[in-house]
């Protein structure tokens, strides 16, 4: 069948074809501008096809050259793929460079024409590499006209497109990655130097939130608000200037919106080539980003708490329940009873346990900083600020958990700042104007008696009661007795591993019972330095009643007796000195030390309970554990006093606080309680 005319498409699938490729226009524009409108006898014109053969768009440098074709029918929206014999269709067919000349093109209209073809073929810069874009670039003269060269210039720009391509899609990909909007502008593709969005991505709609709209190669103006709006942005644009994580407005069909904005711009005055490409994201996304570099990251677990008493089991499986809710927690208990720990575990074992965690110790910081730490500040706030402000531990902390240790070291007038934050979940920066929303579950901390810092008027009640929705009471060391020798070990296997310290110690017999005797004021904390110390400086596999003594405190441990220092390990240059052990004990590791340097548990004896701390219980060397009885004994024989009764037993009155609310003991209470 004879082949006499060209079909045609209707326009709006040329429109949609021609939005398919439409990157590839920016530089067949160059082309044309650049080379083809710098001669004066260019007769022919260039054609860009897709990949089914459609004739997407004809550039020349005459309208009359246009005119002349279009008599021939040769225009946009032809179909050249069945239209018999000529380079577009066998290039296509064949994804090759070709030409055919006057009689070699089947169709009639066609034999007055040569036609020089050369295909374009991108994969994309992602594996497994599929095809990006598919065309076709050819140059049509009237035979009068035709040059053999043709093919290789069109070879050529086919070429030339495909790297500049690649390269362009090498440097997205990494644009991409940055997961920020991105919006490209330059004034390249405009004949009349108009700056047009050349790319964008789907991040950039959300960032300004509006709707996604088909922008390429549109003047940037139906996007960002002209003039008198964003005359910051404008101002970026003209000038060219290069910007990093600069705070902006920007108001975009008639909305505004804070963005954080960095740019890299070019400027090519010899080749009138002006752009700059925005990288936009908010301030939420950066600080979230932020957070995971910064952030103090919550690394315990309750695989990590240690221990084998009921009570602190109890406690473990009260933290697990309220892990699994997102109110804000307060944890109470002595100074080295692990309550970091416990914060961290709960983080880890919630549902936020993905996003950060950030711990600030409120008694570590001078009062006039803890405000800025907390809720950040910004730019001038006060003298010596960052330029560009500072970002506060709520902000770092947004969808995760924040930690305040030492909560009760919290200014007054800080403390009603903190009450706003945790009943509207929104703050305000020091220096600022703008309220930003926060998703933060709060965990206090701390060992002092908040009760009485109320009385006193130094801790707000109605913080105290948003900070408490939900209680901890940590146990002190002296109350778990079974646990002293379990911590410890564990204590000497992790800090031998980690100093790669070839023997792991062990306690004599003696030296447990020492270990079990002491009221340990300083709990886990205490310990853990104590054997740190007795790894670090002594020799031997067995750990002597003599190393614990002489490393710590008298002042806290005034029953004890005070013993020489045995010696540390000596350096390697250092000839080792006389064996000061007395002949028990160095005889033996497990003999007998002698009583100059043994307290009298050690000998077999109960220490003296009247040398011991005045504000101390009774202690044997395995205490007595409390029951429900001694306490409703306790309390019947102090008229229900909490003060007295907690005297009366040698506890403390949050020991008793905490014992009652395990024992499920109800009671009114008189007097001063």
């Amino acid at each position: 069948m004879p082949f006499e005319n060209f079909r045609y498409v209707p326009y709006e699938v040329l429109n949609q074809e021609r939005k398919k490729l439409s990157r590839l226009y920016t530089f067949i524009w160059r082309y044309i501008s650049k080379t083809i409108s710098l001669s004066s006898h260019s007769r022919y014109a260039m054609a860009l096809f897709s990949r089914d053969g459609i004739l997407l768009d004809l550039f020349a440098r005459e309208n009359y050259t246009l005119e002349c074709y279009l008599k021939d029918g040769i225009r946009a929206g032809s179909i050249w793929k069945d239209i018999g014999h000529n380079a577009v269709r066998q290039g296509i067919i064949g994804r090759e460079s070709l030409s055919t000349i006057g009689e070699e093109n089947e169709l009639p209209a066609l034999k007055q024409y040569a036609i020089y073809y050369a295909p374009i073929s991108i994969l994309s810069p992602y594996e497994p590499y599929d095809q990006m874009e598919e065309c076709g670039l050819a140059i049509i003269a009237s035979l009068e006209n035709a040059w053999e060269d043709y093919l290789t210039l069109i070879r050529g720009t086919a070429h030339d497109m495909m790297i500049t391509l690649q390269f362009n899609n090498i440097a997205t990909m990494y644009y991409e990655r940055s997961g920020k909007g991105i919006l490209s502008i330059d004034n390249m593709m405009s004949s009349s130097g108009q700056n047009l969005a050349t790319y964008y991505n789907e991040e950039l709609f959300k960032t300004l939130e509006i709707p996604p709209m088909d922008l390429y190669y549109e003047p940037v103006e139906a996007l960002i608000d002209p003039l008198p709006a964003n005359r910051e942005l404008w101002d970026i644009v003209l000038n060219h200037r290069t910007i990093a994580n600069q705070p902006l407005e920007v108001t975009s069909q008639g909305k505004t919106v804070e963005v954080i904005a960095s740019t890299d711009a070019f400027n090519q005055p010899m080749i009138n080539a002006h752009g700059v490409v925005f990288y936009f994201t908010t301030p939420q996304k950066l600080t979230a980003e932020l957070s995971r570099q910064v952030a103090n990251g919550a690394v315990k677990t309750f695989k990590d708490i240690i221990g084998e008493d009921s009570s602190l089991k109890h406690l473990i499986q009260k933290a697990r329940q309220m892990a699994r809710t997102d109110s804000n927690i307060m944890i109470l208990g002595e100074s080295g009873t692990g309550k970091d720990v416990f914060a961290q575990a709960i983080h880890n074992a919630s549902s936020r346990r993905g996003k950060p965690f950030i711990a600030l110790n409120c008694g570590a910081l001078p009062k006039d900083l803890v405000e800025s730490e907390l809720f950040g500040y910004e730019t001038g706030a006060f003298t010596g600020a960052k330029k560009n402000g500072n970002i506060g531990k709520f902000e770092l902390a947004n969808g995760g958990t924040i930690f305040l240790d030492e909560i009760g070291e919290m200014p007054l007038d800080l403390q009603a700042k903190l009450l706003r934050v945790t009943e509207t979940k929104q703050l305000m920066r020091l220096g600022g104007n703008k309220y930003i929303k926060t998703d933060v579950r709060i965990i206090a901390a701390t060992n002092a008696n908040i009760e009485e810092m109320i009385g006193q008027k130094r801790f707000r009640a109605d913080l105290y009661y948003r900070l408490s929705t939900m209680k901890l009471f940590l146990l002190p060391l002296r109350e778990r007795p079974d646990d002293i020798v379990l911590l410890a070990e564990h204590f000497i296997r992790c800090i031998s591993k980690r100093i790669e310290k070839p023997n792991i110690m062990r306690f004599s017999p003696q030296s447990k019972e020492l270990l079990q005797s002491m009221d340990w004021p300083g709990n886990v904390r205490e310990l853990q330095n104590l054997m740190e110390c007795i790894v670090q400086l002594y020799p031997g596999d067995i750990i002597l009643p003599e190393y614990i003594l002489d490393n710590i405190s008298q002042h806290y441990y005034p029953g004890l007796p005070d013993v020489p220092r045995v010696p540390a390990q000596p350096a390697p240059d250092t000839p080792p000195g006389p064996d000061r052990r007395t002949p028990e004990t160095s005889s033996s590791p497990d003999a007998s030390v002698s009583k100059a340097t043994v307290p009298a548990s050690a000998q077999g004896q109960l220490p003296n309970s009247a040398a011991r701390t005045p504000s101390a219980a009774p202690a044997a060397i395995k205490r007595k554990r409390l029951t429900k009885d001694d306490l409703l004994k306790a309390l019947a024989s102090c008229g229900n006093n909490r003060s007295e009764a907690s005297a009366y037993l040698g506890i403390s009155r949050r020991t008793l606080y905490r014992k009652l609310e395990e024992f499920g003991i109800e009671a009114k209470f008189s007097g001063n309680s």
